[in-house]
């Protein structure tokens, strides 16, 4: 009873935080992690409020197109809007009206903006830009919307980028992994980056001056050096070259990846005295094993922008018929968290066949 009623209210707080927010973006940790169905569900919960949805790449296919497993369809009812490419708006079975064609570009078409005049199963098939899905959010938001909820594709992390979106849910679950201590380990690990600390005021306004044209910038109290590097995947070199007992912030703008920790483990530098600056923990590219190291080495990682995880969203089964112990995995979980977890199986939808 008591672990009911521990489930019941992590399930009551996550739909008062759901309701604060305009825009929320889905992200998983691995493809059939219960993505599509937290999605149906959100759709039914905020249901009789204006809601536009869109996806980062295609999603609400009848079939995995990567794992070839049936997938869950997405049921929207009268009044939704949709953002999609042309291709997965003409394959929809909701009857949809044109609202703009945009001047967006996707493998699929062109982003169609419709809003359902009957509900029914929609396909999704949005931009896979970041400046296009803030473009396509904005549309949205002209029509109206109450809430705009971004769909992630496969597992892009990326667009829990809080310039992107307000708020992210997090979905876990078997199909990343059927060992509870290794779910537990990497789900932890995944908000432990996404929930850094974020830099002070001043510093933010440094990093945002200076990061506009550039992807790494050592600073040297007053001083600061930009790299003229295209990009920070293999700038291990330069940022080891530019360590001296000066030097107090590296910005980067861009991954920071576990090569770049063994890179600089290897090189004996003295990581206590400066600190690592990101735009946000989805740029922190680091296994559990890395990022402990580093930060056991006396590293330091800040964020400009903190990423607000507002609930866990787990699916127990994974593609093989494997059923996780979600008892054990919710304890374990909530003994390191206080965000909301849910189990999305609890709510899944039966969604029309």
């Amino acid at each position: 009873m008591l672990e009911i009623n521990a489930r019941l209210r992590d399930f009551k707080l996550f739909i008062d935080k759901l309701y604060k927010y305009r825009t929320i973006s889905i992200i998983g940790m691995e493809k059939n992690t219960g993505k599509t169905t937290t999605l149906n569900f959100l759709i039914q919960q905020l249901k009789g409020r204006k809601i536009g949805i869109t996806s980062v790449g295609r999603d609400g296919e009848e079939e995995d197109i990567v794992t070839l497993t049936p997938k869950p369809k997405i049921y929207i009812d009268e009044n939704t809007l949709i953002a999609t490419s042309k291709s997965s708006f003409l394959r929809s079975d909701s009857t949809l009206k044109i609202l703009q064609v945009m001047d967006i570009n996707t493998p699929l078409g062109p982003v169609i903006i419709g809003e359902s005049i009957y509900s029914g199963f929609v396909e999704i098939a949005g931009p896979s830009i970041n400046t296009q899905i803030k473009a396509v959010i904005e549309k949205l938001k002209e029509f109206k919307c109450q809430h705009i909820i971004v769909d992630g594709a496969l597992s892009k992390k990326s667009f829990a980028d809080p310039s992107i979106t307000e708020a992210s849910i997090l979905c876990t679950g078997a199909a990343f992994s059927e060992d509870v201590n290794v779910l537990v380990e990497d789900t932890l690990n995944v908000l432990n980056l996404f929930s850094l600390d974020a830099v002070k005021y001043n510093i933010s306004k440094i990093y945002e001056d200076n990061m506009e044209d550039c992807r790494i910038a050592f600073i040297y109290g007053n001083n600061i050096k930009k790299s003229v590097l295209k990009t920070s995947i293999s700038a291990s070199k330069e940022i080891i070259s530019n360590f001296n007992k000066d030097l107090d912030f590296v910005f980067i703008k861009g991954a920071f990846t576990n090569n770049l920790v063994d890179d600089m483990i290897k090189s004996n530098l003295n990581l206590k005295s400066v600190t690592f600056v990101v735009e946000d923990g989805t740029k922190l590219l680091l296994d559990k094993n890395r990022y402990t190291e580093f930060i056991y080495k006396g590293g330091k990682l800040k964020v400009k922008n903190n990423i607000n995880i507002i609930g866990i969203s787990v699916n127990p089964t994974s593609p093989s018929g494997y059923v996780l112990d979600y008892n054990e995995f919710f304890n374990r979980l909530k003994e390191k968290t206080d965000i909301p977890v849910f189990n999305v199986m609890d709510y899944a939808l039966d969604v029309r066949k």
